[in-house]
């Protein structure tokens, strides 16, 4: 019986874990332009046609809906990754809907829109690796520890043995 309703709570940590883990839908890039951490309730795009690109959870299913010119169904890479280019976008203004599961992106795109002023590059500073540092602090307190322990143990030692009446020899 034991074995049963261990294999019972496998099955079911193996099912959960899978919904745990699922990961959100996100737009990362309409074309050129990287989407990630910025509002998508309105996108300003001037160009070709733009490929939307996001992160899906793998395998899934990503509905994206264009509202002057195309729908499409495509699948999640084993990684989560999805890519459309649609093949006509009318200019101005279109809805975007992108869906997969119960998640859900919308935002206007305006398509060949005329900027309004010169843009100009704004340097965003990119976050690095640091270099790995500061070994010591690491091994120090080991060592340290270490080093107590190995004195507590002689200690420890000497005391019994004088608690058992015997004489260190």
């Amino acid at each position: 019986m034991k074995k049963f309703l261990y294999i019972v709570w496998g099955i079911l940590l193996f099912f959960s874990v899978g919904v745990v883990f699922a990961q959100d839908l996100i737009l990362t890039r309409v074309g050129v332009l990287s989407t990630v951490g910025v509002d998508y309730s309105n996108i300003s795009y001037f160009g070709a046609i733009p490929a939307f690109e996001g992160i899906a959870s793998p395998s899934s299913i990503v509905y994206v809906k264009i509202k002057t010119s195309t729908d499409a169904t495509l699948a999640a890479s084993p990684s989560g990754s999805w890519q459309f280019i649609p093949g006509v976008l009318d200019p101005g203004s279109s809805l975007v809907v992108i869906t997969s599961g119960l998640q859900s992106i919308t935002f206007s795109l305006n398509f060949n829109a005329t900027p309004a002023a010169t843009p100009t590059a704004t340097p965003t500073a990119t976050p690095t690796e640091l270099p790995a540092t500061g070994v010591w602090e690491y091994y120090l307190p080991i060592i340290g520890m270490g080093l107590v322990i190995f004195f507590f143990g002689k200690f420890l030692k000497k005391q019994m043995l004088f608690w058992e009446g015997r004489k260190r020899s």
